[in-house]
């Protein structure tokens, strides 16, 4: 009957997360927008794509990073990188 009850209290938690994981494995799918797990601290410049990028604040599980959008979908990198700021400095600056 208390393993009865333990499952239960188990599923019932598993249930009410928000975090199940995509295929990609680093966003847990949210409401609103991607959840950033890990940060790439490679130079990845040449592979975004448009003007829209979302500054990430560590909230776990995520963790602090900046998204930017490329065409095979969101990347997840280190806000404090060289790179990272030129990209989002030229974004800003065609705005």
């Amino acid at each position: 009957m208390i393993k009865m009850k333990i499952l239960l209290l188990l599923l019932l938690l598993l249930a009410a997360c928000p975090c199940s994981h995509s295929s990609a494995g680093h966003f847990p799918t949210g409401k609103n927008r991607p959840c950033c797990l890990h940060v790439s601290r490679k130079n990845l410049s040449s592979h975004v794509v448009g003007s829209v990028f979302h500054k990430q604040s560590a909230r776990f599980p995520c963790v602090r990073a900046v998204i930017f959008y490329t065409k095979n979908g969101p990347i997840c990198v280190h806000p404090r990188d060289s790179w990272v700021q030129q990209v989002i400095a030229n974004i800003t600056k065609k705005k």
